[in-house]
């Protein structure tokens, strides 16, 4: 049986700079149907040829607000999934900017092949990712253990190798903490996966997750018959990062050009170069009444 389990708990993600006075914020109601709305309006494919669609998630797996600025930024982070295993994270989120309400989609793939998003039209941007993820074996793990609450502790104690560093531009870098609880946790219904975990780590500046972890029991390359533990640490933030798993480096947006983001137009477009993780404005619409 498919088996996805999510938890809400805390704010998301920080972006682009705020201007307008602190006003009172439309109803929570109704930014949540707008950001499902905008949710909804994706049309994501694991083919070309648009035959397997991703599922989007019937609720968002995280609600969150950030006053860090003048402009209050509330958003929703969703899943969207196939066969039981999420293929795509992305948050839709808005805030007040000069009487109207500007809406931003970030997107991260979770997926191991290419996918075909099919952008709403009126959005600025196209999300386009080039590539897959590639998930690594986790060396030194334990065997896959054969209960699932036994995995879940196993999952959590890999999820705790993990270790990273925000950089900021003008030169402070803060340490990542792992979020305790995963923020979903899922038993696919297809062959590839036994189990797997997503887990967030979020600035010691605040609580905005910058790096996910993506932890699977899966097949060792070229053997089908047993399971091991490969893992994926993912950006969800427009900083420079450097991610360690017990103290060695994994990778460095400082050191490896493929794991930077690009800035255009003013925080307008933020983005990998293969497209892989991207964040943008989507559109502006009326304000909400308050």
């Amino acid at each position: 049986m498919t088996s996805v389990q999510t938890i809400a708990v805390v704010p998301v993600i920080v972006l682009l700079a705020s201007v307008s006075p602190a006003l009172a914020e439309p109803p929570v109601g109704e930014l949540l149907a707008l950001h499902q709305k905008e949710a909804e309006s994706y049309r994501i494919y694991r083919d070309e040829k648009r035959t397997e669609r991703l599922e989007l998630s019937a609720n968002p797996v995280f609600n969150w607000t950030n006053v860090a600025g003048q402009d209050t930024q509330i958003g929703h982070l969703f899943l969207w999934s196939l066969n039981g295993r999420p293929e795509v994270i992305g948050t839709i989120f808005s805030t007040r900017r000069n009487g109207r309400r500007m809406i931003v989609h970030e997107f991260h793939t979770l997926s191991t092949k290419k996918l075909f998003p099919v952008t709403p039209e009126g959005t600025f941007f196209q999300w386009t990712p080039e590539r897959g993820i590639v998930l690594a074996p986790c060396e030194g793990a334990p065997a896959v253990a054969e209960s699932a609450a036994q995995r879940l502790v196993q999952m959590r104690s890999l999820a705790r190798s993990f270790s990273a560093e925000s950089h900021k531009r003008d030169g402070q870098t803060w340490e990542m903490r792992l979020l305790p609880t995963p923020l979903a946790v899922y038993q696919p219904t297809s062959g590839d996966v036994r189990e797997g975990a997503l887990f967030a780590m979020v600035s010691s500046e605040g609580t905005d997750p910058e790096v996910l972890l993506l932890i699977e029991a899966r097949h060792p390359a070229g053997d089908d018959k047993i399971w091991a533990w490969h893992a994926a640490a993912l950006r969800f933030s427009d900083k420079d990062l450097t991610i360690k798993r017990n103290e060695r480096l994994v990778w460095s947006s400082r050191e490896d050009i493929d794991h930077r983001v690009e800035i255009n137009r003013e925080y307008s477009l933020i983005q990998t170069h293969d497209k892989t993780y991207m964040c943008y404005r989507a559109r502006f619409v009326d304000e909400l009444p308050d």
